[in-house]
């Protein structure tokens, strides 16, 4: 068994719309919290590190530059409700190019269009300029790190690949890799529907639940900037804030516009829930919020505990898991296979490296059927848990095909600046199977989605998306056909449609047959 602490350090996902953020504080002074913008101001970056990117014979002397000179200032602009027209002025964001900024790619398609119409002659578009009237006009001395640090990243998610990110070393050791169960999020997770941000799920407990936001929701503002225009990462900006903060959101619900003034208060989500549907065929049902350090313990109590509850199956919920730890995933994954099944492999893109197996080495103490829940916004440790548990015949699938991101980064202080990270793509992660969920993700057994609410996945959502290279893939898991299903109506809310048609395909005779009763 391999366990590389180095490959462990971090294995972040950049979600499309995250709408939470945890916070590094004392809990008897918790409203000293720095902002993103005060651990960037920390660095010191000067404009100079953007510019030399920006200069106009650099930008004009390929599509890939060009499409990354364009990200790079876009991105900045887009955060004072700004963009680009194709003479390279500023223009209010409503007169953009795109009419759907919610990706990098929606919003770079006309670009790289108008780039192909021009071959035959110079582009003569200065980014350079457009960012200097930014940096001049609209940005704050106190975000000019953070808005250089945006627009390098910009440019490195198309000119490199979009998980390579540069982040304040403070930023890391205070908040990202101390990441807990608490977030000042305001509790909603948003996707896309008809080029609109829809809530896709309230958290329980949440400001948005108790002020009666619901599922469906069209978010049309945010504290008086309309959304619409904006990209995905400006609404997560908007939507963050700290412990008594007010919010003033405003919603379509059907054909009213309604109004909610939210106050921002901390919030704990459990890493991991347990409950039981009762029933004639009791289930139990285990949530995974993030595979944070110590989750798989928590996970084997909760086995422990379902067991004594005399269960016939356990629906195993990893939607809107954005992944973690991939050392809990891995442990996880044992404990319904046993120790000596590979959970996961890693191959490195440098060729001299050899690729490393991963072993999760719990006792297998779960042996009854399984299904597990995923859809669009599970990512990463979570397609490695569903995906090894397919492979091995120990789980069908139930939901929306994942997110896709099967790589890695690893960090290392930047050459131009030591109090910055540069977070680089090194490798991919592979199933037993031989397959990688990166760019692909991982389609369900039994398709089920979500109300037509849709999540930017790694394919749809980038101009660049990495792919994975597959020397040999091997066709471990059974078929499967939930054709004969029966239905269960009783003990399942017909509000979680997934949850329920996960209970009738739990209960399948192959299902049962494969766990061996």
């Amino acid at each position: 068994m391999l366990y590389s602490p180095r490959f462990f350090l971090v294995s972040l996902l950049v979600l499309a719309v995250g709408v939470s953020l945890s916070l590094s504080r004392s809990h008897s002074d918790a409203s000293k919290v720095k902002s993103i913008e005060d651990y960037w101001a920390e660095t010191g970056l000067g404009p100079a590190a953007l510019e030399d990117l920006l200069q106009d014979q650099t930008c004009g002397s390929s599509e890939r530059y060009f499409l990354a000179c364009a990200n790079a200032v876009l991105n900045v602009a887009n955060r004072y409700n700004l963009s680009l027209n194709t003479d390279g002025k500023l223009i209010s964001v409503r007169k953009a190019l795109s009419t759907d900024m919610s990706s990098e790619k929606k919003q770079l398609e006309p670009w790289k269009q108008f780039f192909t119409n021009h071959t035959d002659k110079a582009v003569k578009i200065s980014f350079l300029n457009a960012w200097k009237e930014l940096e001049t006009e609209h940005i704050k001395s106190s975000q000019k790190s953070m808005m250089v640090g945006l627009g390098l990243n910009g440019f490195i998610s198309v000119f490199r690949d979009p998980h390579t990110y540069l982040m304040p070393v403070s930023q890391f050791k205070e908040v990202i890799s101390k990441a807990d169960s608490r977030s000042t999020s305001l509790g909603i997770t948003l996707g896309i529907s008809q080029g609109q941000y829809v809530v896709r799920k309230v958290t329980e407990g949440s400001p948005a639940k108790l002020a009666g936001i619901q599922k469906g929701d069209v978010l049309l503002s945010i504290n008086g900037h309309k959304t619409q225009g904006l990209m995905q990462g400006r609404i997560s900006e908007l939507l963050k804030g700290e412990v008594g903060d007010k919010s003033t959101l405003i919603l379509r619900r059907d054909d009213e516009e309604l109004k909610f003034k939210l106050r921002r208060t901390e919030i704990t989500v459990a890493t991991v829930s347990t409950r039981v549907i009762e029933g004639i065929k009791p289930t139990a049902v285990i949530g995974i919020n993030k595979f944070a350090k110590g989750a798989c313990t928590k996970v084997k109590e909760s086995l422990e505990l379902v067991k004594k509850s005399h269960v016939r199956g356990l629906l195993l919920d990893l939607r809107d898991n954005p992944g973690g730890q991939m050392e809990e995933a891995a442990c996880i994954a044992s404990l319904f296979v046993g120790p000596d099944k590979k959970i996961f492999e890693i191959r490195y893109l440098d060729p001299s490296k050899k690729a490393e197996e991963y072993y999760g080495g719990e006792e297998k103490i779960f042996a009854l059927p399984m299904a597990i829940l995923v859809n669009g916004s599970s990512a990463s440790a979570s397609e490695i848990v569903a995906g090894a548990l397919r492979d091995l015949n120990r789980a069908v699938l139930v939901g929306e095909t994942t997110f896709g991101k099967g790589s890695f980064q690893e960090g290392e202080y930047w050459s131009q600046n030591k109090k910055i990270a540069l977070f680089e793509t090194k490798g991919f992660y592979y199933l037993p199977s031989g397959r990688s969920p990166q760019m692909k993700g991982l389609v369900p057994d039994v398709a089920v989605n979500f109300d037509n609410i849709s999540v930017g996945r790694e394919s749809d959502q980038f101009m660049n998306p990495l792919r994975a290279p597959e020397k040999q893939v091997l066709s471990l898991a059974k078929h499967f056909s939930a054709n004969d299903c029966l239905g269960m109506d009783e003990g399942t809310s017909s509000e979680d449609l997934q949850l329920s048609k996960a209970r009738e395909v739990l209960f399948c005779s192959s299902s049962v047959a494969r766990a061996g009763l």
